[in-house]
């Protein structure tokens, strides 16, 4: 408002030069109206007219006045729709903007700098950028951009609050200061984290069986082809290790098409304790085998849910298959289920080797172990399906572990009855 507080003086100057000669020709009273409406303009109020019926050179003169008022007004109306659009621009935009002076005091910040530096408008402009931001990186990168007036880049980790920033600092013209465009490159850095470890736990996980494989392919082809019964277990131990290379594929296949949206939920309306039998009697051979009691504790009187029968059950086979493999002989494995407000609760109970804190919060990533030497068997997507699964199903999963006592597995669904 300043810039145009000062146009509409050196216009006033312009008119003023203009009809110098005139001014004596005008009346007391369209010379009063003309100063009050002058003044009005001064004061930011650019819709001004005199309506003073005039004649001769005082009414050519009113004429100009009102022509030229006209035309500040649109002049303001312009430049007040730049500002405006200009404005609207910067907050909508998803990097951050922040416009400093010489003195490397904030003159502008947009709504993306103050939601990655955690700052107000209010607090921000007139403040020196480190007293603002206590960013010293970005600030050694803005200071050399001002004392060099060239442009400089840099990606900065702000250790304090785990942020990867892509800072662009460009000089603004006639050493005004400078412009800084800055990126959070937090979440690009954090798929590219998750991208290398899902191709390092590939690689981990396939290199057993296909060393196994090979070990096995070198030993039948140096002799032990020959002797038939030592040939046959060799088989086995073929078939064992493809089945679990089969096991992985599929999994990361069902896992990629979750995680995608690529899979379409078909849900009817189910009964949660025949279910939970049904998980039972599958993994029964299993149990008994292993000497693990387990029991269903749901009420016959137990709402029906709409869900995906055969992912909910494949969610629910995972996480009892789980809790066997880290609970001993004669312990036991619980299924539950709760209702509450808008939401049913299953859970599954164990009285295993429990989860030590450190990796409770891991568990449901892929690939991820609590036993580190992976020598319990699985590929370690199991936990990572279920989670997606739930979440498709608009639930979600979580865990309690008291290491060395048992872990109970959580998850919610939707309470949408039939």
């Amino acid at each position: 408002m300043n810039k145009i507080t000062s146009l509409w003086l050196r216009l006033r100057l312009w008119l003023g030069r203009m009809f110098k000669w005139r001014l004596g020709l005008l009346s007391g009273s369209a010379l009063s109206e003309m100063s009050l409406r002058m003044q009005a303009m001064e004061c930011g109020e650019y819709d001004q007219h005199i309506s003073y019926q005039a004649h001769g050179a005082t009414k050519e003169l009113v004429s100009a006045f009102n022509a030229m008022a006209e035309s500040v007004s649109l002049v303001i109306a312009d430049a007040t729709a730049d500002r405006d659009r200009f404005s609207i621009v910067l907050s909508c935009m998803a990097d951050g903007i922040i416009v400093v002076d010489r003195d490397a005091r904030i003159n502008l910040i947009n709504t993306a700098a103050q939601r990655i530096f955690r700052l107000n408008e209010a607090e921000a402009v007139g403040r020196s950028f480190i007293e603002a931001t206590h960013n010293a990186d970005v600030f050694a990168l803005l200071r050399s951009c001002l004392e060099s007036g060239k442009q400089q880049s840099r990606i900065v980790e702000a250790s304090s609050s785990r942020l990867y920033l892509g800072v662009v600092v460009t000089p603004l013209q006639k050493n005004h200061g400078c412009i800084l465009l800055v990126q959070d490159l937090t979440e690009v850095r954090r798929l590219e984290s998750v991208r290398r470890d899902f191709v390092a736990n590939v690689s981990h996980e396939l290199r057993t069986p296909i060393a196994s494989l090979k070990a096995i392919s070198e030993t039948l082809n140096d002799g032990a082809m020959e002797d038939l019964s030592v040939a046959h277990d060799f088989l086995q131990l073929i078939e064992v290790e493809v089945d679990k290379l089969a096991q992985m594929i599929n999994e990361l296949g069902e896992l990629s098409n979750i995680e995608s949206g690529a899979v379409t939920l078909v849900k009817t309306s189910s009964d949660i304790k025949l279910l939970a039998n049904s998980v039972a009697e599958r993994l029964r051979t299993q149990l008994n085998r292993s000497e693990i009691n387990i029991s269903i504790e749901v009420p016959d009187s137990f709402p029906s849910v709409m869900l995906d029968y055969d992912r909910i059950e494949r969610v629910l086979v995972n996480l009892v298959h789980n809790s066997m493999k880290f609970t001993p002989a004669g312990g036991q494995i619980i299924i539950t289920a709760t209702r509450e407000k808008g939401k049913v609760v299953i859970s599954v109970a164990d009285s295993g080797a429990g989860i030590e804190p450190a990796d409770l919060p891991h568990i449901f990533e892929r690939f991820f172990k609590a036993d580190k030497a992976h020598s319990g068997g699985g590929t370690g997507l199991g936990l990572a399906i279920a989670r997606h699964t739930v979440e498709a199903h608009g639930g979600r999963i979580w865990a309690e572990s008291v290491f060395g006592q048992g872990t109970t597995v959580h998850f919610s669904l939707p309470a949408d009855t039939e």
